[in-house]
């Protein structure tokens, strides 16, 4: 019985890393991807029907994009379309989206 909970001990002793210095925690990440929800926009079509639509900006460094920064506007309804697709081949369950728009 000791023998296995020296084990476990192992199994879950932290691993000993280099203490994070101010400089590290605020420095720009080895590899990055951001991506920004802004500037919602409502607008009154014709008949008075109204839609919302949101600047979406990514900016990266990682090799796997030809570009490096981009902007392009999109309505609520497509936010609600990439859910619903996620949730679709997703195994965690229900997916919930965070607008903080400033």
């Amino acid at each position: 019985m000791m023998a296995e909970s020296d084990n476990t001990a192992d199994a879950t002793r932290r691993l000993n890393v280099k203490k994070q210095t101010l400089d590290d925690a605020y420095a720009i990440p080895a590899n990055f991807l951001e991506i920004d929800v802004v500037n919602p926009m409502t607008t009154i079509a014709a008949g008075k029907k109204r839609y919302t639509d949101y600047e979406v900006r990514m900016r990266t460094n990682l090799p796997v994009f030809k570009v490096k920064e981009s902007s392009v506007r999109r309505r609520y309804s497509d936010f609600e379309w990439l859910r619903n697709e996620l949730e679709r081949d997703s195994k965690v369950g229900r997916f919930c989206f965070v607008c903080v728009c400033t």
